[in-house]
């Protein structure tokens, strides 16, 4: 099959449907099949590069669908879709080698900007493979985060997780400390607070972190960014924290977040700086 093609997996037809019209007015051919055996089968057939998949459906569920998938095709990049009550088997899912999991009711939005990441890591990682094949070991990523929040209770949360998984840890409080010190240390990955003091510091308005995001991304490209949110802030802000993923943010979460979750994302984050910086490298001659 083809680099744009999809399979869906869902036992819900309104679910396939729907997904089905999104992806192909977004230049996708779909095959859709209406629970995982049918979905292994059609998989085995055809090898799609990627797999979208419900992860509760009767017969073989979408977490044992991602495990054979991955057993006949490991490049194959898995996107999951989930609800909250089925938390646990979500982050199951990742460490069993999807590319992420989104929960429902889908933002459209989201999910495509998730599929294009999830094929973009498939085509880096195979290409980082052959190189190696013919040049040897690969060099590796930095573990070092900058932690931009204004809430000192999570501001303190984040930097213990962090440091107890192995990262070397900046803290700002606002996002005028924040860039100061990503432009004195260039940390290869950012976690920000999307709603907390302007950029000069004082009032809270909603988007600071996007501004924050948008000054980094101006100076370093590379720099792989992950913004927090909270719920309660409304509609027009869910907007904004989907305008993070366009602007280049690697992901967008709602507090609270899982330590699972949220480092699992920090690894892919680095990870994909660093895929992309070796491809670079490879186009350069380096």
């Amino acid at each position: 099959m083809a680099g744009r093609d999809v399979l869906i997996v869902d036992d819900d037809r309104q679910v396939r449907e729907v997904l089905h019209q999104i992806f192909v007015a977004a230049g996708y051919k779909c095959v859709l099949a209406k629970d995982g055996d049918e979905g292994l089968q059609v998989f085995k057939a055809g090898r799609p590069p990627l797999v979208v998949t419900d992860l509760k459906m009767p017969g073989i569920a979408g977490i044992e669908l991602l495990r054979q998938a991955r057993a006949v095709d490991g490049d194959v990049a898995v996107i999951v879709l989930t609800d909250a009550a089925d938390w646990k088997n979500a982050i199951e899912s990742l460490k069993l080698g999807a590319h992420a999991f989104l929960m429902k009711p889908i933002n459209m939005d989201e999910l495509l900007i998730t599929v294009e990441r999830a094929l973009e890591r498939r085509q880096l990682l195979i290409e980082r493979r052959e190189h190696q094949q013919d040049h040897g070991q690969r060099q590796e990523a930095p573990r070092e985060i900058l932690i931009v929040e204004d809430d000192p209770v999570h501001r303190d949360l984040f930097n213990r997780m962090f440091l107890f998984a192995g990262y070397k840890c900046l803290l700002a409080k606002d996002g005028g400390d924040g860039l100061e010190l990503f432009r004195r240390s260039r940390p290869p990955l950012i976690l920000t607070e999307f709603k907390m003091p302007v950029m000069s510091g004082g009032e809270r308005v909603a988007g600071a972190g996007i501004e924050l995001l948008k000054q980094i991304g101006q100076e370093d490209p590379d720099a792989a960014v992950i913004v927090l949110g909270n719920p309660s802030y409304g509609a027009a802000d869910v907007k904004t924290l989907v305008a993070s993923l366009k602007l280049g943010a690697y992901a967008f979460f709602w507090k609270p977040v899982s330590n699972d979750d949220l480092l699992f994302a920090a690894e892919r984050a680095i990870e994909r700086r660093q895929l992309l910086i070796e491809r670079r490298q490879r186009e350069e001659g380096v």
